[in-house]
């Protein structure tokens, strides 16, 4: 054997071109914890020419192979070229970008430590090494005598004790081939390119006719569910305990980890005698396995007696706060809980004073008992007193030092704390001067803060030398305003009244005494450092997104003059500048502007009392502003576009398309962008071009794409070249579809609305309408469609379909109160997911009752009071069954209602059954459109006052029959809808209309005038909305509403249920809701009682079969809480369509203003509206008042 020592070197095969070293010869590694391995990602490319040839590989770390040593035969070498992770796709997040330059990886190891996120990303359960602890890779081995040698046999080892089916066989490297290390790593990556193994080393050792090349392999499976049974603590908890998670993957040595994990982890939480069981059971499909923990945890171990430990002198000043302690007798002895209550305690504690307390504990164990010992050291207790301030008072100061919130609570810091809270305020020469009394062991010790107000400094002036071009000086101005109204206090609008002014309106004449000045506080005339910075790096970014992509903005400088030491007390005579300080606005040789040279210090005063110099009030602050030369895009240019139309398996839908389009030409690739050669290059409108294209890649199932820009300038820079720089990845193809959290419902029903298919690329628009599709089942509070291991691009991934399921049944008890319905009771239950199936089941009860007081209406009124109490109670019953599939597709549902109802209004009092079944197709987001058809029993009744007879001629004059019918009505509405919020929207529009046709029958055939009500009924709306600012918004709403009813018989009818009315926030708010009288409606009632009969108010119903309402509403953001609206209203109604006049003298105007305050459920608004023109005869108010939530 001694001749052959030589050839039974142990040889490294497989991890060399991995970026990883050979251990030394006679040095053997037990296969490492892939999470050790994966832990350093920085340790890669010791031979960065095969990085770039299979960057899936990069990532191991050999150097933590050989830290645990175990005996073996010498002629073993481990080399593991798959231990980038227990999942060997789960690889290299950004390979393409190793493999781009691969010359850059491994000549300097420092380069790629230095950029870690070009290289594998470790999994999320292990921390990073450090970069002082990744040791330095060495040169890999020689293969000496067997280089080159034949292979005469191919062995397959598998590891373990668990999962040892036989291998696949080796196809990738042949018998007779030379023996190399790619030979070896070809090998092992067949091997782990089956999916069975998570790991896989490699050896070899002489034979007769040549080398023997054998592979050893470590079995994984993935874990499809988990089981666990008995489990006393938190399911995830312990699944992170365990190290464990669905859809990972564990081996045979992980597996018998994962019950001593768990004992652990329970021994620390409090069960000590926990025991585990472990199981790992196999399904049908052989890669996956079902991993059943079953968990008893026995008895915990609890707090028998709790015991404070703390100085008796600390403890009087503690009080009862120590008794707030989270933990006590009876709790479980959770050592993680326990240090959470230190914690909690600590910061309590600091809350209330003592900033510098400590808490600690220990728990002894005293036979059955065990004994809790909570040590407080609470130290001195600090309590915060104010000497100087006279603009503000010591509640204010303390408010602001923030102690029980923030953390940093040494004298210094707190000192800066009020500091800058009195620089926001105008005061920017304060000062603070912290002082801290007492020693350290008095109980109490008082924090003392003298502070020197100095005068409020306002910024009078802000100029800006070299300015030039498109945006001006009031432009500039009005963005740092917008950040300073942002930053700072006193931009809400509020003042408080100078003292000084009301004691001279109100007050006594005499024996008054003085008024101090409030402080006025002007974000807008305060100056801040910090948010200057921030407002100038904003100016920055808005002259490069115009292209001014050398400008030169600040810095800030504050110019200040000195007070003359003649001075009178309270005034400041500035002395005249020793120095003046012109713009230079210089540029270099190639025209680019340089920033300016700094203001002299003499031209900024700065007070210093002992040296008796004060300074003026007021500032200038120059800020120069140098744009520079504007550069025009004048080309577009591409790399990296390859695209999928040359390859020659596509699909037809493929083919079509590059056939069609010319997909990934830099035509169509411009098209895309949309930036306009000849333009000023925009920062923003090339981001955003960028966005499109990467989007467009994405669509086309480049789901790793990624886009960059470059912007090639001239040398004089006012032209650019933008260069977009394509990395495509390869196209990803969707290798399954995996529904998770969807415990209560039907996946098929799920995977039906899901555009996305097996073997077809992974398109982001198709995933998107999926969700929105998934969403509108109704179980469902989140749904989200995402690629498996979304950071490791793969060509072939699974994608997840995850659901976040609501509660399926609900009670909702509702009471409230208007002014409209007056008190409300309502009760609902429902259930979202019958079966499994997403069908939805609602029942709803809803009563009202309206007290009298509450109709402001006087004919109202009266008939309200001459109704009978059940009459009076109104009532809303409804139940309805909502079916998200009937088999039409996804766009398409059901619904199924009924209802009871008993409505009173102004004129008429109705009562109604009807069963609704509606379709709804809803092809886009924005649009919907349903068909209902309605069989209803309606009971109409108007109310009648002492002359019946008069009030039905009028009635049959106006067509508006009464009494119990048979309704059959079909309807037909579409809406499409931009709107950013259906409550308060800000910009887009609303299309709306619908016809409906009813035909209805007098129930009992009492040989009424109107045998039978046929019409048409016609509605319509549309609304935009004009935003004129940036959030907050300043808006213009605009609406245009309208109906008509058409008559499809001679002697048809209107039920009034189904009349037009206006009036209230909704319509015409200078009239109480649906109380306006029709325009033709006086003449009308005259013409049916003849010349010598006396039509009263109360005799003409309200309501009509045209109407027509336009509306528009400005609305004035005043704070980020309140906004106030400015409107017109008009329109009006008519009972014949033969008396309709659009002649806008016509029609009735409604003019006001309201008050908005916004919400989380939406706007409240209260709105006044003046009537311009009240119509004496019809007895009309000058307005009315209105509340509302949410607006038109």
């Amino acid at each position: 054997m001694a001749r052959f020592r030589h050839a039974l070197a142990p040889l490294l095969l497989g991890l060399v071109p991995l970026g990883a070293s050979a251990t030394p010869t006679r040095a053997e590694a037990r296969p490492a914890n892939p999470t050790q391995v994966a832990a350093n990602p920085t340790q890669v490319a010791a031979n960065p020419t095969q990085v770039a040839a299979r960057p899936t590989q990069v990532g191991t770390n050999p150097t933590q192979v050989a830290a645990r040593p175990t005996p073996a035969r010498p002629t073993q070498v481990a080399a593991r070229p798959a231990q980038v992770g227990t999942n060997p796709t789960q690889v290299a997040a950004r390979p393409t970008q190793v493999a781009a330059n691969p010359t850059q990886v491994g000549t300097n190891p420092t380069q790629v430590a230095a950029n870690p996120t070009q290289v594998a990303a470790a999994p999320t359960q292990v921390a990073p090494t450090e970069a002082t602890d990744v040791p330095a890779l060495r040169e890999p081995i020689a293969l000496g005598p067997l280089a080159g040698k034949p292979i005469v046999d191919i062995e397959i080892v598998v590891q373990g004790d668990r999962w040892l089916a036989a291998p696949p066989p080796i196809t990738r490297v042949k018998r007779g081939e030379p023996l190399s290390a790619d030979a070896a790593r070809r090998a092992m990556r067949e091997l782990l390119g089956s999916g069975r193994f998570a790991r896989a080393w490699a050896e070899a050792h002489l034979a007769a006719n040549g080398a023997v090349l054998r592979i050893s392999v470590l079995p994984r499976r993935r874990i499809a569910t988990i089981q666990i049974t008995g489990g006393a603590l938190d399911r995830q908890d312990t699944l992170e305990a365990a190290g464990v998670s669905e859809g990972g993957e564990i081996t045979a040595p992980g597996l018998a980890e994962v019950a001593p994990r768990l004992r652990a982890f329970y021994a620390q939480h409090g069960y000590p005698a926990a025991r585990v069981a472990v199981r790992a059971v196999d399904t049908d499909d052989g890669a996956q396995i079902v991993l059943a923990l079953d968990i008893e945890a026995g008895a915990p171990r609890t707090v028998s007696q709790r015991v404070f430990v703390v100085d008796p002198r600390a403890d009087r000043e503690l009080g009862a706060l120590k008794q707030r302690y989270r933990l006590g007798v009876g709790a479980r002895i959770d050592e993680p809980a326990f240090a959470e209550a230190d914690r909690e305690m600590a910061d309590l504690l600091r809350r209330n004073g003592f900033h510098y307390a400590e808490v600690s504990h220990r728990v002894l164990a005293v036979g059955p008992n065990n004994y809790l010992y909570v040590y407080l050291q609470p130290g001195s207790r600090i309590v915060p007193a104010f000497d100087g301030n006279r603009a503000f008072d010591d509640d204010a100061l303390e408010a602001a030092l923030e102690l029980g919130e923030a953390t940093a609570t040494r004298p210094g810091d707190l000192a800066d704390r009020l500091r800058s809270f009195y620089i926001e305020r105008g005061f920017l020469d304060a000062e603070v001067t912290p002082s801290l009394g007492g020693t350290p062991a008095d109980p109490v010790r008082y924090l003392v803060f003298t502070i020197r107000e100095h005068e409020q400094v306002r910024v009078t002036k802000r100029v800006f030398p070299c300015l030039t071009g498109e945006l001006s000086a009031d432009d500039l101005g009005q963005e740092i305003e917008s950040f300073l109204e942002e930053d700072l206090p006193g931009a809400d609008g509020f003042s408080i009244p100078d003292p000084r002014v009301v004691a001279d309106l109100f007050g006594p004449t005499r024996g008054a005494g003085g008024r101090s000045r409030p402080i006025e506080l002007n974000p807008a005339m305060t100056y801040v450092q910090e948010t200057y910075d921030r407002a100038l790096k904003h100016l920055r970014d808005l002259y490069f997104s115009k292209g001014y992509l050398n400008a030169v903005v600040g810095p800030v400088s504050v110019l200040r003059a000195t007070c003359a030491r003649r001075s009178p007390k309270g005034a400041c005579l500035p002395e005249p500048a020793k120095e003046r300080v012109t713009a230079q606005c210089r540029t270099d040789a190639l025209g680019l502007p340089l920033p300016e040279p700094p203001v002299p210090p003499a031209l900024t005063c700065r007070p210093d009392p002992a040296k008796h110099i004060t300074c003026a009030p007021e500032v200038t602050l120059r800020i120069p502003v140098h744009p520079g030369p504007q550069t025009q895009l004048y080309d577009l240019a591409f790399e990296g576009n390859k695209g999928f139309c040359g390859q020659a398996d596509l699909n037809a839908r493929d083919r079509r398309f590059c056939a069609e389009d010319a997909p990934f030409s830099e035509r169509w690739l411009g098209a895309i962008a949309d930036l306009e050669v000849g333009q000023p290059l925009s920062t923003l409108a090339l981001d955003a071009a960028r966005l499109r294209i990467l989007d467009a890649y994405r669509d086309l199932g480049y789901a790793f794409a990624e886009v960059r820009t470059d912007i090639e300038p001239s040398p004089d820079r006012t032209r650019a070249r933008a260069r977009f720089i394509i990395a495509e990845r390869d196209r990803v193809t969707v290798k399954g579809l995996v529904v998770k959290g969807a415990t209560r419902t039907d996946e098929r029903l799920i995977l039906r609305r899901v555009l996305l298919r097996e073997g077809a690329p992974f398109r982001q628009s198709q995933a998107r309408l999926s969700e929105e599709r998934i969403a509108t089942l109704g179980p469902f509070s989140s749904v989200s469609i995402a690629l498996e291991d979304p950071d490791v691009p793969q060509k072939d991934k699974r994608v997840i379909i995850s659901v976040v399921e609501q509660l399926p049944q609900y009670l909702n008890p509702q009471i409230g109160f208007s002014t409209g319905e007056g008190i409300r009771f309502a009760f609902e239950y429902g259930h979202r997911n019958i079966g499994g199936l997403a069908i939805g089941l609602t029942m709803r009860i809803q009563l009202s009752y309206l007290f009298e007081f509450m109709i402001p209406d006087a004919t109202a009124r009266r008939h309200y009071e001459n109704l009978s109490g059940d009459l009076q109670l109104e009532r809303r019953n409804t139940v309805s069954i909502t079916l998200p599939d009937i088999g039409l597709g996804p766009l398409v549902s059901l619904s199924l209602s009924g209802i009871d109802v008993r409505d009173n209004q102004l004129d008429f009092g109705f009562t109604k059954q009807a069963l609704i079944p509606a379709i709804t197709y809803r092809p886009r987001r924005a649009v919907t459109t349903q068909l209902a058809v309605s069989t209803e029993l309606n009971d109409v009744g108007f109310f009648q006052d002492t002359d019946r007879e008069k009030k039905s001629d009028i009635l049959n004059q106006l067509r508006m029959p009464e009494g119990k019918t048979i309704a059959l009505a079909q309807r037909l509405d579409a809406s499409w809808d931009t709107r950013d919020s259906p409550f308060a929207a800000t910009e887009g529009f609303l299309l709306s209309g619908g016809v409906e046709h009813v035909d209805a029958f007098d129930r009992d055939d009492t040989g009424s005038a109107f045998r039978e009500s046929h019409f048409l009924r016609f509605t319509g709306r549309v609304s935009g909305y004009i935003p004129f600012t940036e959030r907050p918004s300043l808006v213009l709403a605009l609406s245009l509403s309208g109906g008509y009813i058409q008559p499809l018989v001679a002697e048809s009818g209107t039920y009034p249920d189904r009349l037009f009315f206006l009036g209230g926030v909704d319509s015409l708010r200078s009239h109480l809701a649906e109380s306006l009288y029709p325009e033709d409606g006086l003449d009308e009632a005259r013409r049916a009682v003849g010349s010598g009969g006396n039509v009263e108010l109360y005799d003409i119903p309200r309501g009509g079969t045209v109407v027509l309402n336009p509306r528009a509403e400005l609305r004035v953001p005043l704070t980020d809480l309140l906004q106030l609206g400015l409107f017109l209203d008009a329109g009006n109604l008519w009972v014949r369509a033969r008396n309709v006049n659009l002649d806008p003298r016509t029609l009735r105007y409604a003019l006001g203003a309201g008050l908005r305050v916004n919400t989380p459920i939406g706007p409240l608004a209260l709105d006044y509206g003046f009537n311009l023109a009240p119509r004496e005869e019809l007895q009309e108010g000058t307005g009315a008042l209105h509340f509302s939530v949410g607006l038109f």
